[in-house]
């Protein structure tokens, strides 16, 4: 079932989602909300590595779309995640944009909360996952996966995240730009301290 209403979305993430042992047991996948044929590849690649990250015993958070690599993280979670008495899936947990984009699928989920934009939502992924799986998306996504490289540079030691951009060609231009960055003496560690640039599923096992 297909919600639009705001009327039960939690206010606040509940406190047992950000303690330090569900943070290190819960990877944020990011990318793509839109389906494209740029993107089919990465959302069947997506799809495997949450299913095998569930099966692991792992949790997923995501955007709760229904199309692209979120369509593809959030099925795949739902497919594959325990239950709750109700057949809620435990493992696939969702933060949602408000207003809603209308194909968000509420039911079929652990809702957390809601983020009023872009860098509110990606704060509170922060803050419940301490690994970020980022594959091709859009303009959204470049703003989150730079959001968090910079966090990770400018924040403190003990709140690095773990940043995976999943695609070489894809994210090609902001890897040349980091280390354009640390060639030119402004930043003052390798891009690699930063993130991980990878290319393929089982490059996302192995590291995951």
């Amino acid at each position: 079932m297909y919600i639009s209403s705001k009327a039960n979305i939690p206010k606040t993430i509940p406190p047992v989602y950000k303690t330090k042992e569900s943070k290190e047991n819960t990877v944020a996948v990011l990318g793509s909300s839109r389906t494209t044929d740029e993107i089919l590849s990465y959302m069947e690649m997506c799809s495997n590595a949450v299913k095998a990250m569930v099966l692991g015993g792992k949790n997923v958070v995501h955007g709760c779309g229904a199309a692209g690599i979120m369509g593809a993280v959030y099925n795949a979670g739902r497919a594959n995640s325990k239950q709750d008495e109700n057949g809620r899936p435990l493992q696939s947990l969702s933060i949602v944009a408000t207003p809603l984009w209308g194909d968000e699928d509420l039911e079929n989920c652990t809702l957390l909360t809601s983020a009023k934009s872009e860098a509110e939502r990606i704060e509170k992924f922060a803050e419940v996952a301490n690994t970020m799986l980022i594959f091709p998306g859009s303009a959204a996504t470049l703003q989150e996966a730079a959001t968090l490289i910079s966090k990770n540079y400018y924040g403190k030691e003990e709140d690095k995240k773990r940043i995976i951009l999943v695609g070489k060609d894809f994210f090609k231009g902001l890897d040349m730009q980091y280390n354009s960055l640390f060639q030119a003496g402004l930043l003052d560690c390798k891009p690699s301290e930063l993130y991980t640039l990878i290319d393929s599923e089982e490059e996302i096992k192995n590291i995951i």
